[in-house]
């Protein structure tokens, strides 16, 4: 238990003292803490709850629920409680073990103990629990146009049984009732908004995204009968309500930061979305079998937490006004824009995967080093340009025998035929990069200890499939992995590396020898990446968490669509939106598509890279081995194909897009879209099955136009 010592002053103490009241402006009951040319920010008297005033828009923006349509709705007092708390504070009983969760809401603790003192441009507000004997503190302030929460972790005071396990911060700011006109937008895959009309999200369960991703939960990790959690990629959050809007990005601490969306019901009719600050995660106690119990982290995360509220001056702000006032923030921060670029089209090359002998694996080899130079040559003659070869599968024992390794498998080739696929690439203007998996570890593979160099949960089990088959290692093991790969590929003039499975999840590992946070993961990812850069120039990532951003020139298997929860009205291009033009992206490949026509469309919608993953022979030799996506990948059965999309993206007006930035992304009708880039170019894409009009460009069936921007 920490023993920081904080001087806390009750609340009745304060408000005698006078302190810093007897000058202070106040807005009817409420004192003015700090004023800058566009925002004032006000406190309650019971200090719990907060006013903010937009001088630009005359909006007030509060954490109890302020929604105007809100009138006459029903609360049970003890909701009352919870909507008129600046903060809910989640605390769990360490030494009991029974891994219950006590959801204090600050007014409805009837022994707190509050305080606060003026810092620059905003205040430190500190509250005391006394019945659970758990304390901590909040800065709020003021930075030109946001709000600025940040909690200093120094401050946690933990006196008895009780510790805490996290906060959720304001949750009532971004609040609306199902009366209200407006939207939530959240980080469910590519962005997702809930209208708050939409009557399909009532009495849904509350749904909590994990920034980048759940790390437990991640496919590979779980049987037939486990859900898979939704991709987070990106630790920002919004609200349109009535007409004004504001947008939430977690600074610091996001890695292990969490936004909950909640939905309206009979208990409490109120839609409501917030950051929850993780200090203690859960896990399941496998000792007992007869039932679920959770346990959580006996020690805590130690992270100084920090979300910047941005309070939009635009009227009726929609998810294009989120998505560039994110990528503003971006550029301010030091992400460049890209210039110059050619456009490619990218193309996976699978080499070979294991099947399952009754004594041993037998390579299934379904493309070579030699016939991957022929698919180039091929592919170049029908004139596809500016390719972005990836070689796939070319470990010794095949794909999956992770983490990948040299020497190349002996069925593809050798050393010589990957210089000599390199060189026929380089006389062709195309690219060779390699694919390699540096983070997990297969069961029966050798070079790594089984208990020393892997991932462990809090409760003291090593992370690992139902099987056992697959096993994380631990971030610095896999950095170690990235340099013994980096002295044997450093021999061959390669064009770039693909980490796989990086731009997916954040790892940690418990493992009390190798013990880091989701923070010091990130950081090893981005160190890998630096030193991958070092030796080939370019560096690319599986997924496309923002994380890597400025880390990773080109990210794949970037979604397009949300999970598809019950909550959600709609998926929307945010990501997309706010990063074209900032860094390359692709989906899934094209021919892994039950409809390449309709995924194409897409891909000209929001301004994906063109991505096919191909072999040299049938894929009916990987059947029987664990890579079973490849349903239809032979290269002559999809030449044709890869060159028409291919000359689309790198031809003609489309290619003049590749570095442009967008600027509006607008469905005109269920089938109809247009997105508008900075040149003024605007793309219509019509997925009908009739022609379309719109803005007097006609737009064919199940096909896209281009109307050039004004000079």
């Amino acid at each position: 238990m920490k023993k920081n010592v904080l001087i806390l002053l009750c609340l009745t103490a304060l408000l005698l003292s006078g302190i810093a009241a007897a000058e202070a402006e106040t807005e009817g009951e409420k004192q003015l803490i700090a004023q800058n040319d566009r925002l004032s920010l006000f406190l309650s008297p019971d200090l719990c709850s907060i006013d903010i005033r937009d001088a630009l828009t005359g909006k007030t923006w509060s954490s109890t629920m302020n929604d105007e349509t809100a009138e006459g709705l029903k609360i049970i007092p003890a909701q009352q409680k919870r909507i008129t708390s600046l903060l809910a504070v989640n605390c769990t009983n360490l030494q009991s073990g029974l891994g219950v969760v006590n959801n204090l809401a600050l007014m409805a603790e009837k022994d707190l103990k509050a305080s606060y003192e003026l810092i620059e441009n905003g205040m430190r507000l500190t509250y005391y629990l006394g019945t659970y004997q758990v304390g901590l503190s909040m800065d709020i302030t003021l930075d030109g146009a946001s709000l600025l929460v940040r909690m200093p972790y120094e401050t946690i005071v933990e006196d008895g049984d009780f510790s805490l396990v996290s906060v959720d911060v304001m949750p009532f700011l971004f609040s609306a009732t199902d009366r209200a006109e407006g939207f939530f937008l959240y980080p469910d895959g590519c962005g997702a908004i809930m209208e708050f009309k939409d009557y399909a999200h009532y009495r849904e369960p509350a749904r909590l995204y994990s920034v980048y991703g759940d790390y437990q939960k991640q496919p590979i990790l779980l049987d037939m009968f486990s859900q898979e959690s939704p991709e987070v990629l990106f630790p920002v959050f919004g609200m349109n309500r009535g007409g004004h809007g504001m947008l939430a990005i977690i600074e610091k601490g996001e890695e292990t930061a969490r936004v909950s969306v909640n939905s309206s019901n009979n208990i409490i009719g109120i839609n409501y979305l917030f950051a929850n600050f993780q200090y203690r995660r859960s896990f399941e106690d496998k000792r007992v079998a007869t039932r679920d119990i959770k346990v959580f982290d006996k020690d805590d995360i130690k992270v100084d937490y920090q979300m910047r509220i941005l309070f939009l001056e635009e009227e009726d702000p929609d998810y294009n006004v989120m998505a560039l006032t994110w990528r503003d923030y971006l550029l301010s921060g030091g992400l460049a824009k890209k210039h110059g670029n050619t456009p490619c089209v990218a193309v996976d090359l699978f080499m070979t995967a294991p099947e399952e002998g009754l004594l041993f694996d037998i390579p299934r080899t379904v493309t070579t080093l030699s016939q991957a130079k022929d698919i180039l040559i091929a592919l170049d003659s029908l004139g596809v340009k500016n390719i972005r070869a990836s070689i796939k599968g070319w470990t010794k024992d095949g794909y999956g025998k992770t983490p990948d390794r040299f020497p190349l498998s002996g069925p593809i080739g050798g050393d010589e035929d990957l210089k000599r696929l390199i060189e026929t690439a380089h006389s062709l203007g195309a690219a060779v990069t390699m694919t390699a998996n540096f983070l997990e570890a297969a069961s029966d593979q050798g070079g790594y200890s089984h208990r020393n160099d892997v991932v462990y949960t809090g409760n003291h089990t090593i992370l690992t499939d139902p099987d056992e088959t697959v096993f994380m290692l631990s971030p610095d093991v896999a950095e170690i992995k990235l340099k013994d790969f980096l002295k044997k590929a450093s021999a061959f003039q390669l064009d770039g590396l693909r980490f796989e499975r990086m731009g997916k999840y954040i790892a940690y590992n418990y493992n009390s020898r190798r013990y880091l946070t989701a923070e010091d993961t990130l950081g090893i990812y981005r160190t890998m990446a630096a030193e991958a850069r070092s030796v080939f120039g370019t560096v690319e990532a599986e997924g496309g968490n923002a994380g890597l951003l400025g880390t990773a020139d080109f990210f794949t298997d970037v979604p397009y669509d949300d999970f598809g929860y019950q909550i959600t009205t709609a998926s929307v291009p945010f990501y997309q939106i706010a990063l074209h033009g900032l860094v390359e992206y692709a989906g899934r490949p094209g021919n892994l598509s039950s409809d390449l026509e309709r995924e194409v469309l897409r891909w000209v919608e929001m301004g994906y890279t063109p991505f096919f993953e191909l072999t040299y022979d049938n894929t009916e030799e990987l059947m029987y081995t664990d890579y079973q996506s490849l349903f239809s990948a032979e290269y002559t059965a999809w030449q044709d194909r890869v060159a028409w999309a291919a000359k689309q993206f790198t031809l003609g007006p489309l290619a003049e897009l590749h570095d442009q930035l967008m600027t509006e992304h607008r469905r005109l009708s269920d089938t109809l879209v247009r997105v508008t880039y900075e040149n003024g170019t605007a793309v219509y894409v019509n997925y009908a099955s009739e022609p379309a009009w719109a803005d007097g460009v006609e737009v064919g069936a199940m096909s896209w136009a281009v109307s050039p921007g004004r000079p």
